[in-house]
């Protein structure tokens, strides 16, 4: 009788195609590894970057300018790593969002709306759960920028022309901490204000309008109206756009300053005594090629740095990945010094103010 080789294919073509089959489900599989790894042709928001920070914990939050103009910001967020990039504010027609500022629980981001004109400066937060943004209605009249949360997440410390305010979240109590009344022929502005740990103190950077000098100073919330601490002097012109921030445990004080006579505006810390001031960055140090006048214009620890003095951190800098006034968001570790990790950004606008929240926001 006649068999067909068609009809019955032999046990050596049945292994053959069983070994091709298998083979092409594997190239497959790791075709579909790679896109998820990369975020997928079709995410480009989802962008990750090579030589990302050692910490992955929480989600941190930038500006990011949407035109070329630079007329219009909004808050995004992104990993620690640079990927998940997504916007979470949609300012209206004629305002730009700025400032954001995790609560501690990483559910929810306050950030200050301004009119593009600005006449107009609202105080926002955005439940991160459900996308919804109000405004802090704190008195008639009364607006604000520059907002940071209290340890207990109840209350916002806030920016006003007359010094650094305390607000409930519902908008309750509003009272005034710092004062920066003419003092003889001098006048003053304070601006970036961020709570202790343990909620008992701000610090903020205080600006001497005469000579625009600027310095970081500590105020404590059991004796307002005492004399304040400043922790840095006059002539390093130390605060820096996005303002100071304590370390997680309130240890260190990180800032960026501009020392008399440089060009650069480079990391720095201290305790919050004033004690121990080190520079942290280097431009010839920190980053491969980095051009001399280099300026790093907010950064923020990671929730999970170690008060022993090493851990993660990130900060925006300038010039960056676009044009020379445009600014990125960089990761960077700190022991003995900062060093650059990986650049986080590479946008063809501007990014920059960055706040590093805890994982509560990444689920």
């Amino acid at each position: 009788m006649y068999h067909s080789l068609i009809g019955r294919p032999s046990l050596r073509v049945v292994l053959v195609m069983g070994l091709l089959i298998g083979l092409c489900l594997l190239l497959l599989a790791a075709c579909g590894g790679e896109n998820s790894a990369k975020g997928g042709a079709d995410q480009d928001n989802n962008k990750s970057t090579s030589g990302g920070t050692a910490s992955t914990d929480g989600l941190v939050a930038f500006r990011r300018y949407l035109d070329l103009e630079l007329t219009k910001s909004a808050i995004f967020t992104m990993h620690p790593n640079g990927s998940h990039i997504r916007q979470i504010t949609h300012p209206p027609k004629g305002f730009s969002d700025d400032s954001p500022a995790w609560s501690p629980d990483g559910t929810k981001v306050a950030f200050n709306r301004q009119a593009n004109d600005e006449s107009t400066s609202r105080i926002m937060v955005l439940n991160t759960k459900t996308g919804d943004a109000r405004q802090v209605e704190v008195m008639r009249g009364m607006e604000g920028s520059d907002p940071a949360f209290s340890p207990d997440g109840k209350r916002l410390a806030f920016k006003r022309s007359s010094g650094i305010w305390v607000v409930g979240l519902d908008g309750s109590d509003p009272h005034r901490v710092t004062y920066v009344e003419k003092r003889g022929a001098l006048e003053f502005e304070d601006s970036g204000p961020a709570f202790s740990p343990d909620g008992k103190r701000v610090v903020f950077v205080r600006t001497r309008l005469e000579d625009d000098d600027s310095a970081v100073f500590v105020q404590s919330l059991d004796s307002i109206g005492s004399p304040e601490s400043q922790i840095t002097p006059w002539k390093m012109g130390c605060g820096g756009y996005g303002g100071p921030e304590f370390s997680p445990k309130g240890d260190w004080v990180l800032f960026s300053c501009t020392p008399e006579g440089g060009s650069s505006e480079e990391l720095y810390w201290v305790h919050p005594d004033g004690t121990g001031l080190e520079q942290l960055t280097n431009p010839r140090r920190t980053l491969t090629n980095s051009p001399d006048d280099v300026h790093y214009v907010g950064s923020s620890f990671s929730p999970e740095f170690h008060d022993e003095g090493w851990g993660d951190i990130v900060a925006a800098r300038y010039p960056a990945y676009g044009d020379a006034g445009n600014s990125d968001v960089f990761g960077m570790h700190i022991e003995n010094g900062a060093r650059v990790t990986g650049n986080l950004t590479e946008s063809e606008t501007l990014d920059d103010a960055p706040s590093w929240g805890t994982s509560e926001g990444a689920r």
